[in-house]
Formats: C-alpha cells, sequence, structure tokens
C-alpha cells in the first residue's frame, strides 16, 4: 500500500508494508502542476478557462510515475500495491477528481464535494493490482483541504485534554485550534515567501540555499545547505534573516530596511553588508557574494505572510474565547517547520512571543496521516466525523481581519536581547 501528500509544489510518496505498517521506501518528485500555474488560485483559473483534463491528467501520471519508483526501489511489481491513499490541500483534490471548480474560486469558496472518496485506481489511470483501490481523505473547507486533515489524524487533537495550536505554512497558511471538546480551523493566504517564492534570491530548501544565520557582536553568521557558495535564501534562513536586522537595528518596526548610510551610523561594520537594489535598500550576507541579497520588498512579502498567520491565529483564539497563555503545544506541520527556529518566527511576530518553547516541528503530518489512514480503518472511518466536527472560521468575511491584519504586519518589539 502507498501514501500520498499532493503539495503544491511536491508530491511525497511512501510505500508500506501491508501486514506490518513497517515503511519501506519514499519518493517524491515536483509537482507537474506547477507549469499552469505557481499557485492553486492560478491552477483552478486555468481550469475554469481550458477544463480539468489538462491538469488531472498530468498529477494521476505523476503519481503512477512515483507508484513506478516505490516498486522498483523496493524490489516488488506495482501489481503488487492494492491500496492507495491522498491527501492534498482542496484545489488539488478537485482537480485530481475533475469536480467542479467555480464555488472554490468564487464566492462562498465551498468544496463542491466534501467527503471520504474511494475510487478504483485504474479508473484513474494509476496502475496497482487491477482491483487495487485508491482513497482520498475528505476535505474540510474550501482552503483547508484533506492535507489538514491528514495532519488532524497525525496529531489527534480532538482527543487531547490540553489545547494545542497547530500550523502548516505553505502557500495558504491552514490552522487548526482547540481540543477535545472544540476544534476550529482556518486558513490565510500566506503566500509562498517561506516556500522562497515571490523573495528575489528565494529557493527551495536545497543545495546553496542560506537556511540558517545568527548575528552576535562579532557580526553576522550564517550557514548554507551543502556548505557550499550561497545561491539564495531558502524559508528557515529568511525568518532567521530578518529576526537578524531586527535584532541589528537594521529593520524597524514598520519594516523599513536602513539604508547604507544610516547602517554605518549604527555600527560602521554594517556599511559593507549594505547595497542597494532597483533603487531600495538591501541586505548583503557576504560582500564577497554581491549575488545573494535581502531587499526591502523581500521584508515587505514577509510582512504580508507573518501577518496573515498571526491574524489567523489571534482570530481562533478569539473564536475559542482564549488566550496565548491557553496554548500549551504548537505543532508546526512541513519540512519548513523543521529547520524553522523558534525564537526567530517569535521575534519577527508570525509566531506569539509566548509560544517560542512550546513549538514542536512534526514534520510531513499530512503524509503522516495519510499513512495511517491505510493502516488502521477505525482512523479512516473517523476521518468522516472529524470533516463536520471541526468548525470553519472564514476569516475574509469576519470584520475585525483587515484591522487585526494591519496590527500585525508590524514587526514586535524585539525581546530578550541578552539572550543572543
Amino acid at each position: 500500500m502507498a501514501a500520498f501528500d499532493i503539495g503544491t509544489t511536491t508530491i511525497a510518496a511512501y510505500l508500506l508494508d501491508g501486514r506490518t505498517g513497517k515503511e519501506i521506501c519514499t519518493a517524491s518528485s515536483l509537482n507537474p502542476q506547477a507549469a499552469y500555474g505557481a499557485d492553486v488560485i492560478s491552477r483552478a483559473n486555468y481550469v475554469l478557462e481550458h477544463g480539468h483534463k489538462e491538469l488531472s491528467d498530468c498529477i494521476h501520471s505523476a503519481a503512477d510515475k512515483l507508484i513506478g519508483q516505490l516498486a522498483q526501489s523496493a524490489g516488488i511489481q506495482r501489481e503488487d500495491i492494492y491500496l492507495l491513499c491522498f491527501v492534498g490541500n482542496t484545489c488539488m483534490h478537485h482537480i485530481f477528481f475533475q469536480y467542479p471548480m467555480e464555488s472554490l474560486v468564487r464566492a462562498p469558496y465551498e468544496p463542491s464535494q466534501k467527503g471520504l472518496i474511494r475510487e478504483k485506481a485504474s479508473d484513474l489511470d494509476i496502475h496497482i493490482h487491477p482491483d487495487g483501490e485508491l482513497i482520498f481523505l475528505p476535505v474540510i473547507a474550501g482552503f483547508v483541504g484533506a492535507d489538514t486533515m491528514g495532519c488532524i489524524l497525525s496529531l489527534r487533537p480532538d482527543l487531547q485534554e490540553e489545547i494545542s495550536l497547530m500550523l502548516d505554512i505553505g502557500t495558504n497558511g491552514e490552522l487548526v485550534l482547540g481540543n477535545k471538546d472544540r476544534l476550529v480551523c482556518c486558513s490565510t493566504a500566506a503566500g509562498p515567501a517561506f516556500e522562497g517564492a515571490k523573495i528575489h534570491c528565494g529557493m527551495r530548501g536545497a543545495q546553496g540555499a542560506v537556511d540558517h544565520m545568527t548575528y552576535d557582536p562579532s557580526g553576522f553568521h550564517f550557514t548554507v545547505i551543502g556548505q557550499e557558495a550561497p545561491k539564495g535564501i531558502c524559508g528557515s534562513g529568511l525568518i532567521d534573516t530578518i529576526a537578524c536586522l531586527r535584532r541589528a537595528g537594521l529593520i524597524d518596526e514598520s519594516g523599513r530596511l536602513l539604508n547604507q548610510e544610516e547602517a554605518a551610523q549604527l555600527d560602521p561594520a554594517f556599511a559593507p553588508h549594505m547595497t542597494e537594489w532597483e533603487h531600495m535598500p538591501a541586505f548583503l550576507y557576504d560582500p564577497a557574494y554581491p549575488e545573494v541579497f535581502l531587499t526591502q520588498k523581500d521584508v515587505r512579502e514577509v510582512q504580508l505572510a507573518k501577518g496573515a498567520i498571526a491574524a489567523g491565529i489571534l482570530l481562533l483564539e478569539k473564536h475559542l474565547g482564549i488566550t496565548h497563555e491557553n496554548i500549551r503545544k504548537v505543532y508546526i506541520a512541513g519540512a519548513f517547520g523543521n529547520y524553522m527556529d523558534p525564537k526567530s518566527a517569535c521575534d519577527i511576530g508570525l509566531l506569539p512571543y509566548s509560544l517560542r518553547d512550546r513549538v514542536i516541528p512534526v514534520g510531513n503530518a499530512a503524509g503522516e496521516g495519510a499513512k495511517i489512514a491505510l493502516l488502521n480503518v477505525e482512523e479512516l472511518n473517523k476521518t468522516v466525523q472529524l470533516m463536520d466536527q471541526v468548525d470553519f472560521l472564514e476569516l475574509a468575511a469576519l470584520p475585525q481581519f483587515q484591522d487585526c491584519f494591519i496590527d500585525e504586519l508590524e514587526f514586535p518589539e524585539i525581546r530578550g536581547q541578552q539572550e543572543n
């Protein structure tokens, strides 16, 4: 059996032994739908204009190729695989099964199909055992999909006494807050900044990406994936950089990046790090590598992304009548969460400062949920209940969202400087 997480950018696949539940091997590929648009909205609009077939066919073909890779790695025939479980956001889900997209793209932004789906895999040109079945977990709302359901199944906050917050930060940021008494979720248009997109020197977390940075009295220090010359900045490096520039005083609370003259007045050692790009200040990681820098526009992109997520957290708390202090654990799902420095995330206001010691990275929780659904029919069936049990908060419909979002665009005051 095999589990799939169809991400907007990447598809991850896991082969499991149906008898023992052991993971045998994994495979991944870029989502070929990216050729039709980098984000879900542009892909949905493409479908509205040109129909589903191209995007649907290419995702089925990509899944089929990954099954071939899994089978080859495990030394088995693809016909030995008899059950597949998929998760993905609501747009990926609707494209996969060619469901109508209009209600996703336009108000009321609702899915045209939500429930647990079972299909014969061969009917979708995905080749496993001739009678093999394909399951797709339920979606919760228009922008809270089966991937979030997978996260919930992996973490089971609905069984816990303590209140937890789960964030899956991608192009959209999905948030789930609550405990066994009540769960509420929302989606925030975080934008792709934390995935390296819309950032001038942004890139995925691959060889050559600046992935971490620190600042102390001796200056700025950064690390690069693969310990080679820097080629760009990935999400974790981006958050660290802005946190360090805030600590150094090179970015003010409004998000303005100091120019070279202002930086030199603050500390002459800063001057070699400051440059210009398109008549705006920019920060050079290392003067020896002038092609890798952070621009004023990049800072603004991060402000939009972190402002949306921070506003989502506050409004979910308000909906449940709780405060930051009531949240005992903060689960960060996705690869980004494994590398993100919680202190940097708090210093830029992505997460509340009081939660800095409660952050737990949980990796690909969506994929873990798909595995659980494959191995345990009771857990699989539970997703049907959870689909209706989790309240969905439509942030854009809340009159206070815009004010809250604007408030959260500013960077918070840097605290705990002595820790640096």
